[in-house]
């Protein structure tokens, strides 16, 4: 496997000191939504995408 994309994933999300809300809620559940059915699938990217939407999933309001 190669290791650049999920530490690219790692270096978006905890590099970035300075963060601007560049989607509304409802863009960014539907962009993790699109990441878990990108990772349903095999290699590299399935991997990454599964990364990514786990951390842009943590920092979601839930829902109550």
């Amino acid at each position: 496997m190669d290791d650049r994309l999920p530490a690219s994933v790692d270096g978006v999300v905890d590099g970035d000191k300075t963060r601007l809300p560049l989607l509304t809620l409802r863009e960014a559940q539907a962009a993790v939504e699109l990441l878990r059915q990108l990772a349903t699938h095999e290699g590299d990217g399935a991997f990454a995408a599964r990364h990514l939407a786990g951390n842009l999933a943590r920092r979601l309001p839930t829902d109550s």
